[in-house]
């Protein structure tokens, strides 16, 4: 999870101007297909990214990962319950991580994008002014 906040942290860093982002749609990357963002532009998927990121701060509650000992057969048959409870948050909380990964990965991806037209802007100032 931290590396999806430090990706998103990164890309709110660098993309100062998110408006350049209007109407640029993402071309195959190494990391993220191109159905990955479908049919919406880079700018529709910055404030998603950052949509999520905001919720995911105050509203997600840290797993803790420690399992409990169970000792007797009583304890068994009284947490079986809390333990099915347990066994599910971990199924979500692995599908929660594989789609934190896909969004990191399309943060990252869209980070690079910014740093390519930045650099096209900036290529042609200095064309323009040499």
């Amino acid at each position: 999870m931290e590396e999806y906040f430090s990706a998103i942290r990164k890309m709110e860093h660098v993309v100062m101007f998110p408006s350049l982002l209007r109407g640029v749609y993402m071309e195959q990357q190494n990391d993220v297909a191109t159905d990955d963002f479908g049919n919406r532009d880079l700018y529709e998927f910055y404030l998603q990214l950052k949509s999520i990121k905001l919720a995911m701060e105050g509203r997600l509650v840290p797993l803790n990962e420690s399992k409990h000992q169970i000792t007797s057969r009583e304890e068994v048959q009284e947490n079986r319950e809390e333990a099915d409870l347990e066994q599910l948050l971990y199924y979500h909380f692995t599908g929660l991580y594989r789609v934190l990964s896909h969004l990191t990965r399309k943060a990252n991806a869209l980070t690079r994008k910014y740093n390519e037209i930045i650099g096209q802007i900036n290529q042609s100032e200095i064309t323009l002014t040499g």
